[in-house]
Formats: C-alpha cells, sequence, structure tokens
C-alpha cells in the first residue's frame, strides 16, 4: 500500500457499526454492520489486500435489524456480537445477540465484489442476550485476552457479566451492577482494559467517566466532568497500564491517568500544536470522509493500518505514513 494512497469501498447503505476480525492476526479484515428502515440490513467482510492494494468483500444478511454496534471474539474468528434495533409492542428496543459467520467465510473472502452482493448468505444465530429487564443494549464488550467465553454489555443503567457456554449457544448472567445517581443516567460506552488480568472496565456515561472493577462489581475511580460535553468513546492504552484516552462532542481527545484522575494528563483541541514527543502529538490528519465519521479502528493483523467508517457508508482504509512510522519508532 502506497503512502498517502487511501483505498475506498463503499456501502449501498450507511452504516456506523465497525470492527477489526480480531482474532485474525494474520490477514487484514474488518467487519461493517449496515443501518437501513427499508431493507435486509447487512455485514460485509472486508478483505484488504495489502500487496495489490484492492478490497475483496463478501456479505451477511442481517435480517433482525439496524446494527449500531459490532464487535469480534478475540479467540474465535468465526463468532461476532451485534447490538441492533427491534421494533416490541410499539416501541424500539436495542437488543444484542451472538452470530456464527459461515464456516466458509470464516478465513476471508474470495468472492468478486459483485457475486458476494447478488447472494448473500445469513449469519448463524448462536444466543440473545436477554436484556427485557435492563433497558436497552448500548454495546458489547469481549475479555480481551480470554478466551472467548467471557463477555460485558452495557443497557441503559446497567453492566451485565456474561459466560458463554456450550460453544457460544447459550449466555448466563454471571453478575451485574447498576449505575446510580441523581437523573436519568445511561452508559453511552465502555472499554475492557487489557492490564490487571482484565479485572476491570471503564464506562462513559453523559459528561462522566467511571472505572469498575469486575471482581466487585464496584466503582474504583469517577472522573466527573471528564468532558464538556458527551463522553462519545474510551480507549486504554495496550502498552500502559493506567493510561486511558476518552473522546466527547467538546471536540477534545484526553489521556487520563486512572491513579490519579483529577487532572487529564493531556488535552488535544482541534488547531492545537504541540512541541513535546510525537507520539503525544497529531501526527497526520485524513480528510477522505464527506459525512460524520463514527468508527476508526485498528487492524489486528497490522498495527499501522487502520480503517474508519461514515454514516454515508463510506469504509475508507489508511496506512500511516512510513515517515512517520519511522519517527515514532524512533
Amino acid at each position: 500500500m502506497e503512502d498517502d494512497a487511501p483505498v475506498i469501498y463503499g456501502l449501498e447503505f450507511q452504516a456506523r457499526a465497525l470492527t477489526p476480525q480480531t482474532a485474525e492476526t494474520d490477514a487484514i479484515r474488518f467487519l461493517v454492520g449496515t443501518q437501513s428502515l427499508k431493507y435486509d440490513n447487512q455485514i460485509h467482510i472486508i478483505d484488504f489486500d495489502d500487496e495489490n492494494n484492492i478490497i475483496n468483500k463478501n456479505v451477511l444478511l442481517h435480517q433482525v435489524g439496524e446494527i449500531w454496534h459490532m464487535s469480534t471474539s478475540p479467540a474465535d474468528k468465526g463468532v461476532l456480537a451485534t447490538c441492533y434495533n427491534k421494533t416490541s409492542d410499539s416501541k424500539i428496543l436495542t437488543c444484542a445477540a451472538i452470530w456464527r459467520i459461515p464456516k466458509e467465510l470464516e478465513t476471508g473472502s474470495h468472492e468478486s465484489p459483485d457475486d458476494s452482493s447478488s447472494n448473500p448468505q445469513t449469519l448463524e444465530l448462536l444466543c440473545h442476550l436477554d436484556n427485557t429487564t435492563y433497558g436497552n443494549m448500548s454495546c458489547v464488550l469481549w475479555e480481551p485476552m480470554g478466551c472467548g467465553t467471557k463477555i460485558a454489555s452495557l443497557t441503559d443503567n446497567y453492566i451485565l457479566l456474561w459466560d458463554l457456554q456450550e460453544s457460544s449457544s447459550k449466555a448466563v448472567l454471571s453478575c451485574s451492577t447498576t449505575l446510580k445517581g441523581k437523573g436519568q443516567l445511561k452508559f453511552t460506552s465502555g472499554c475492557w482494559s487489557p492490564h490487571h488480568n482484565c479485572s476491570q472496565l471503564a464506562t462513559a456515561n453523559d459528561t462522566a467517566i467511571r472505572g469498575w472493577d469486575i471482581r466487585t462489581m464496584c466503582q474504583v475511580y469517577c472522573i466527573e466532568n471528564a468532558h464538556g460535553q458527551l463522553v462519545r468513546d474510551l480507549d486504554f492504552n495496550p502498552n500502559k497500564q493506567y493510561y486511558l484516552a476518552s473522546c466527547g462532542d467538546d471536540c477534545k481527545v484526553k489521556f487520563w491517568d486512572t491513579r490519579n484522575v483529577h487532572e487529564p494528563v493531556k488535552t488535544l483541541e482541534e488547531h492545537s500544536h504541540w512541541k513535546e514527543p510525537l507520539q503525544d502529538s497529531i501526527i497526520a490528519t485524513y480528510e477522505e470522509h464527506e459525512d460524520s465519521v463514527y468508527a476508526v479502528e485498528w487492524s489486528s493483523a497490522d498495527p499501522w493500518l487502520f480503517a474508519s467508517l461514515s454514516y454515508d457508508g463510506r469504509l475508507v482504509i489508511n496506512r500511516v505514513p512510513r515517515a512517520l512510522k519511522y519517527s515514532i519508532l524512533l
């Protein structure tokens, strides 16, 4: 893939769910979920051929509803979770389910772009995550270093921990905790820390960030007013166990040390210029999208390649420029 030469793939429908195939570390593969009110929704399996700079794809039907969030098992290439909308008693409820990709498609696409979409296959339903008494699902998080049998889901104001049994065909609720406080608090996003033996979660609700110890299901830290507006997303640094990044509707990215959450370690704003080491700076800007960008994910197979997805269904695959990569490594 040449520097500064993005590869663009267009979906027929709008989309905001994007995830790498986490268990795949040899091939560059992403999954994209669509949002359509009129037609059956789809999951596109995107294979990127880095040597020839081309995309191959397969399309799977996701007939139960619009996909709002998607994640993949860290241990099984064929297993994924989706959060999707369904209508029940004239109300819209966001649910979650575990699915299996057809065996022949787990390891990548061999179809031409036209062949796979003209006769799409259907996902195999493994089990539902029963949220009848817990409210809308916002996301499903897999234990990052696990064997693919432990997941956490965030509903309106609950954290639910599940054990997947019988080859993921059964989800058993193991424990839960409630988000408490004034008003109608709702989780918007979360992430599972790969550190501390995977015993901590971070969640966002409104402008606050909270840390949880899943062994006791107790809150271990809280960053009130972490952002001036809604916190949109969170991510742990995989190499530094106490560092957490957050972004919000206030157009800021903040970095936190969870041992001392009174002030962010660093704040990045639009048009900020940092004089400090390159790894703490904005090192590149990508402008291939013409609509709101809802997801950015790194490849599980190539640490210097990432995909971004905008609501108009445009998927862009980019690589960190070679010169910047060498600067970071140095």
